[in-house]
């Protein structure tokens, strides 16, 4: 790694610090007693939240970016094994997304005044939970095609080696 992306790392670990110390501040300031889960929720929705976003996203980035510079000075056109379990958990926020959905719309999600049931509310949960997590799914299809790309790459570069 060279010093720009050490120095990014250690940017972005201090953002995910500033977060779990907000976290910890506020337990200790109003009590443990609501339990430690309201206390981690409440800055999500805050700036400290937004910190934490841009912290995880840019660390997730960072070490992509990294291992594909790397592989690319190597010249492999191989797919590792690490590589097909990065692209299995890259599906994992979608469906986590849908589950959510298909649960809100049988307990219903409150929405503006009322509760929401059925198609409707899983509408409005797939909506209001994609936009929660928007930065997420970009950062996991980009690295779906490029791995799709590499796999096709290696494929014809495999099938170039055995005529």
């Amino acid at each position: 790694m060279n010093k720009v992306e050490k120095v990014l790392i250690g940017v972005f670990g201090l953002g995910i610090c500033v977060y779990l110390a907000e976290c910890i501040d506020r337990g200790m300031r109003y009590g443990f007693s609501g339990g430690f889960l309201d206390y981690i929720t409440y800055p999500i929705f805050s700036a400290y939240g937004l910190i934490l976003a841009v912290s995880v996203i840019g660390l997730i980035t960072l070490f992509i970016v990294h291992a594909i510079v790397k592989r690319r000075k190597k010249r492999e056109l191989r797919i590792t094994r690490t590589d097909k379990i990065w692209f299995a958990i890259s599906f994992l926020p979608a469906a986590l997304l849908l589950l959510y959905g298909l649960y809100s719309a049988i307990a219903g999600v409150d929405f503006l005044w009322s509760k929401c049931y059925g198609f409707e509310g899983f509408i409005v949960a797939v909506v209001f939970g994609g936009i929660l997590i928007i930065p997420v799914l970009p950062l996991c299809i980009i690295w779906q095609i490029i791995y799709l790309t590499g796999r096709h790459k290696a494929k014809k570069a495999e099938k170039e080696l055995s005529l």
